[in-house]
């Protein structure tokens, strides 16, 4: 599979490098970019760099974004560092190599706040961790979390400014926003997380890729009048084989 390849390079970077954090998470970063920019449908480039509004404000440094580059250009460009307008934006990627302290998610918290203030409304913000903390802790790091004001508990304003997913390689993951229903209704977020055939994770990174490639391909199609879904479809492999479902409960509805 390409994202065995994918992961691969990252564990490489990991052997050699093991005592340089900051080098380490530079190569990720680039690492993961150009794996996007290989395999996924023409008509969007990957790049790093800020995004600005149509009033001029412009976000915090941004380690992927995912942008039509067929009907925009950069605003501005050095190498491989763009600013581009929101509204040319799909999908924006926080990579990190290792969350494992509330400190640093709560930081991620933050930083996502900042930045989903400057994106058009239809981009969709995307946490990608290689080692994470599992879902038990991330949801002890969500509850923890001190909240601007009195009111100490998420909500749909506050909530909407949370990464849409968030995707760890170590402990293996993939959470989705979501509206759950089980004893009460609740939004939060749950993770489908399956095997293979040989009983070992399937790998949250398939279904990572999976997710914006399927969102390139729908922006994609909705500017064609060309009916070929049906010929390019795109499956993850034993995905059938379910092992369990994550899920972290924020609030009410």
């Amino acid at each position: 599979m390409k994202t065995e390849e994918l992961l691969n390079e990252i564990l490489q970077v990991k052997i050699f490098i093991k005592k340089h954090n900051p080098t380490i998470g530079i190569l990720t970063e680039e690492i993961l970019r150009k794996f996007l920019s290989t395999y996924l449908p023409k008509g969007v480039a990957v790049k790093q760099g800020f995004i600005i509004d149509e009033t001029g404000n412009m976000s915090k440094q941004i380690d992927i974004i995912i942008y039509d580059n067929q009907f925009f250009a950069p605003l501005y460009r050095v190498n491989d560092i763009v600013i581009v307008p929101n509204i040319a934006v799909l999908d924006i990627v926080e990579v990190k190599t290792t969350v494992n302290s509330k400190s640093a998610f709560h930081d991620i918290i933050r930083y996502f706040y900042s930045v989903s203030k400057v994106l058009d409304y239809r981009t969709k913000k995307r946490l990608f961790i290689y080692n994470s903390a599992t879902t038990f802790k991330l949801n002890e790091y969500f509850h923890n979390f001190n909240h601007t004001g009195e009111y100490q508990m998420f909500d749909n304003d506050t909530f909407y400014h949370l990464p849409d997913t968030i995707t760890g390689i170590r402990s293996s993951y993939h959470l989705g926003k979501n509206y759950i229903n089980f004893e009460s209704d609740m939004m939060g977020y749950t993770s489908y997380n399956y095997l293979d055939d040989t009983n070992k994770d399937i790998s949250s990174l398939e279904i990572f890729f999976k997710s914006i490639y399927e969102r390139v391909f729908e922006y994609n199609l909705s500017k064609t009048n060309k009916e070929f879904r049906n010929n390019t479809s795109f499956e993850i492999k034993n995905e059938k084989n379910l092992k369990n479902i994550s899920v972290i409960e924020l609030f009410n509805m």
